[in-house]
């Protein structure tokens, strides 16, 4: 990771906000609450936190490089952080990104 890159995490993180923030936060599936992602229960309802955190769910949901993990835009042909070539995977089925 260059300087710039890590100040920018730091600088997301120092407002709540990136990925190291998202690994370290859950979402409490009874009241909607963000509580630390290590605690058993939500400290707002006492409602059992899932396993998943924030980061988790956000990388399930978004297309993902398979090489180093960076989210992608629709249509991304290469990884912008790896240089990998990447695949979309739509509806079940294995196609290049960028293609219909």
């Amino acid at each position: 990771m260059t300087a710039a890159e890590k100040a920018r995490y730091d600088t997301l993180e120092a407002f709540g906000f990136g990925p190291n923030v998202m690994r370290k936060t859950a979402v409490c599936g009874t009241c909607g609450r963000m509580a630390d992602a290590g605690a058993a229960a939500c400290p707002a309802c006492g409602g059992k936190l899932p396993e998943e955190t924030l980061y988790d769910c956000y990388k399930r949901q978004h297309a993902c490089c398979p090489a180093c993990g960076t989210v992608l835009s629709p249509g991304s042909r290469y990884c912008p952080s790896c240089g990998k070539r990447v695949f979309c995977f739509m509806a079940g089925r294995r196609r290049r990104a960028g293609r219909t």
